[in-house]
């Protein structure tokens, strides 16, 4: 009995800290959106510039990811998940004293390294300790700490930024990451045993045609919320004259429920089995982008805002546990390039989303590019459904 409430503590420390890790990465990533474009423009630097400093985040995420997700396998979790942490608080410090171009690069190529480390350590941390039936509901749990980041980080650091100018923020978040940074230290005393994995053996789950299928699934969950950053706001402004200030709030929507829906979505798919819980997903997402430019009162606009949020949940809550399945039904507790592989597809969507939504719009108007990824989506979700049906749900 006591070894049973051991092993519970263990697993409740490691769903604590790395929902935190998770939380803390995405808040300091946000909190920047409203503070380096202005910062910027005070250092004479031009558009492109300022786009190739937040593109620097996910292309250093796709690069390190798998590198920390095949170290984590040999060495262990705790120790990529301090490194992520190190680099964490030395790019906000760094982010601090920056006054030219290359040292924000940096300092954003660095944010990036220390996520791909934290992310791919930690969610295989969980997949570590809960076995498949648990799964779901943990990990929708850690994606929640991911959207409360995106939700809260934006306000914070803008309100920080208003209150104390550049530095404060910054010696703000430095600050919250230590905190974490200590946690990580104190509570992540113990892993279970690891097997030593042979390389083969991890490479062979890229062979595993329902594995592909989930990657093409992240790609697209990744990408929806990317899809609105570059178009949405102008949307805004013409049909409700909306202030920066409401649309802000606006944005903040999808991430409240995706926040709310991931642990719920985690569970459920537990029981009616994961692809299936994807494919309703990817449903949701077909329609929520048709739907979040109709609506011409504010209360509708909310509405499929949260839908959107919901399709996002639904979508990437479920694809973490079948991750791990995979894995486990392969033999292997690769569990670290399994979550490399989930956070590469992840970065590929965040740089193909805005690409998409840009040119799409460009070409076709807005409310015509919307339903032309929706279509695309959809297509998707029908070829997804034929792919995954021959898999058998474990007994």
């Amino acid at each position: 009995m006591n070894q049973e409430q051991n092993v519970k503590k263990a697993q409740k420390s490691a769903l604590f800290v790395v929902t935190l890790a998770i939380f803390t990465d995405m808040l300091l990533y946000g909190m920047i959106v409203p503070i380096l474009p202005d910062y910027a423009e005070t250092l004479r630097l031009p558009q492109t510039a300022i786009g190739i400093l937040f593109g620097s985040y996910a292309a250093a995420l796709l690069i390190a990811t798998p590198i920390f997700g095949v170290i984590s396998d040999k060495v262990g979790r705790s120790r990529p998940m301090l490194w992520g942490i190190i680099g964490l608080v030395a790019a906000t410090l760094l982010f601090a004293f920056a006054t030219s171009f290359w040292l924000l690069l940096i300092c954003r190529i660095l944010q990036g390294i220390a996520a791909a480390a934290t992310w791919t350590a930690g969610l295989a941390l969980l997949a570590d300790f809960y076995p498949s039936k648990e799964r779901g509901k943990v990990m929708g749990i850690a994606l929640s700490g991911q959207a409360m980041g995106i939700l809260l980080g934006p306000t914070f650091g803008g309100w920080l930024y208003q209150l104390g100018g550049y530095m404060l923020p910054f010696f703000v978040a430095a600050g919250i990451a230590f905190i974490d940074g200590l946690l990580r230290v104190f509570l992540l005393k113990e892993e279970p045993h690891q097997q030593e994995e042979e390389s083969s053996g991890a490479l062979a789950l890229l062979k595993n045609r329902t594995l592909l299928m989930i990657v093409g699934a992240v790609v697209i969950g990744a990408a929806i919320p990317s899809v609105l950053e570059p178009t949405f706001p102008t949307h805004l402004q013409n049909v409700f004259d909306a202030s920066p200030g409401i649309i802000g709030l606006l944005f903040g929507v999808p991430s409240l429920a995706y926040a709310f829906a991931a642990p719920i979505v985690g569970s459920v798919s537990t029981k009616i089995g994961h692809p299936k819980t994807i494919t309703i997903g990817l449903g949701i997402t077909a329609i929520s982008l048709v739907l979040v430019v109709m609506p011409t009162t504010m209360w509708l606009q909310v509405a499929a805002l949260a839908l959107i949020g919901i399709s996002m949940g639904t979508v990437l809550a479920p694809t973490l546990p079948e991750l791990a399945d995979i894995a486990q039904e392969n033999q292997t507790q690769a569990y670290g390039v399994t979550f490399a592989i989930y956070n590469t597809a992840y970065s590929i969507g965040m740089m193909l989303g805005p690409i998409s939504s840009g040119t799409f719009a460009d070409i076709f108007g807005l409310q015509a590019s919307y339903f032309a990824i929706g279509i695309i989506v959809l297509v998707y979700m029908l070829f997804f459904a034929v792919m995954t049906r021959l898999k058998k749900k474990p007994t």
